[in-house]
This record gives C-alpha cells, structure tokens and sequence, in this order.
C-alpha cells in the first residue's frame, strides 16, 4: 500500500515538476522577444562626400585616359530609411574648370580647348530623376543640351556608386571633340597613323552616405 502511495506521490511530482518547468520557458521566450528591438536607421548624405572619375578614349584602339573634377557641389539630398532615395531629386552642379587629369599639361588643354568650346558649360549641372531596381535615369546638362542618361546604381555599406557613360555626340558636342583632337594630334597618333579621340566617356560616381540607427 505504502508502494502504491509513493508511486502515486512521485507521478504527481513530477507532473508538476513538468508543469512548472514549461511555463518559465514560455516565460522566458516572452521576455526575449519583449526585449527584442528592430533597429531602424536614417541614412542622409555627407557633404563633400561625393568623388567622379571619367575615363576618356584615345587611338583608334581605344586606350582609357582617367581624370577626376576638384570641384563638385550636390544640394537637395533628403534622409531617408533607404539609402538609394537619399539621392533621388538631388541636383549637382560640376566645374569643368576644375578637370583633373593629374597631367599639369594636358588640363588647361582640356579646359581651353574642349569646355570652353561648349556653350555655357563652365558648369556642368545635372538631376538624378529616378532609381529602381539598379537603374538610374539622370539628366545632364552640358552645351545647352539636357539629355537624360541611364546608369547603373548600387550600395554596398553606406557607400552609393553610379557608373554610366556620357558620348558627346547627344550633346552635339563633336566639334569640341574634334577641337581637343587637333591641338593634341600627336599625343593622339596610333600605330595606324591615325589620330582619334573617342567621343563617348565613361564615369563613375561614389558618395558616401551617414548612417544613424537607434
């Protein structure tokens, strides 16, 4: 009898034993999730953040020659939990006077001989009209032209870069093309005898965003 008592007592035990032990878990998994927090940030741009690097082509087999611009100013960027809107709506504006070919020679050149070729493109402005999935569409405006252009777009970090590619002949802007190719003819010549400068460019832009999370 005093077998049948102590079994039933330890069953109950353990029951409650069980019981007991389910409901700190239950518990414990509440408290997790109460004290989870979803992190929410804001991302806004940096002022001076942004960098540009052309490349230009030379000689009919077409070799890249690289430069940047000192002087590039972006204005009505906006926060935003997504870093690709932080950009879109924001105008640029870009000295060309500024051209930077880390060439001492070559830049005022380029400024004398190409730029001011062009109406009124002592600055070159621009807008970044739209991003969605990857693309961008931009509208630049050089030689009184506006054309809208497409490019690439990606974020890795806080970082944003663009890369697109610019051919002249939209902004009808061959003959300061042809301009810059007569004055630097020689530096142009290929193997073939020919002296040729490319009338499309590629550019790469990168800016970096503030991030702040709570």
């Amino acid at each position: 009898m005093k077998s049948m008592k102590t079994l039933a007592v330890a069953l109950i035990s353990g029951a409650l034993l069980t019981s007991c032990g389910g409901e700190e878990q239950k518990e414990s998994d509440s408290a997790e999730k109460t004290n989870a927090v979803v992190e929410s940030c804001t991302y806004s741009y940096v002022s001076d953040s942004t960098t540009l690097k052309w490349t230009a082509y030379k000689f009919t087999k077409r070799a890249g020659v690289g430069g940047t611009f000192n002087h590039i100013a972006v204005n009505n960027a906006k926060s935003s939990d997504n870093p690709l809107e932080v950009l879109i709506g924001a105008d640029f504006s870009i000295d060309a006077t500024s051209v930077n070919s880390g060439n001492e020679e070559r830049d005022p050149k380029l400024v004398e001989f190409f730029f001011k070729k062009l109406a009124n493109t002592e600055t070159i402005k621009g807008k970044i009209i739209s991003i969605n999935n990857g693309e961008a569409v931009v509208t630049i405006i050089m030689n009184d032209k506006s054309v809208d252009v497409n490019g690439k777009i990606s974020v890795e970090g806080n970082k944003v870069t663009l890369t697109t590619s610019v051919d002249m002949t939209d902004f009808e802007g061959l003959g300061a093309i042809a301009s810059l190719n007569e004055v630097c003819s020689a530096k142009h010549m290929d193997e073939d005898g020919q002296s040729k400068l490319w009338p499309d460019v590629d550019i790469v832009v990168s800016t970096v965003l503030k991030k702040e999370c709570n």
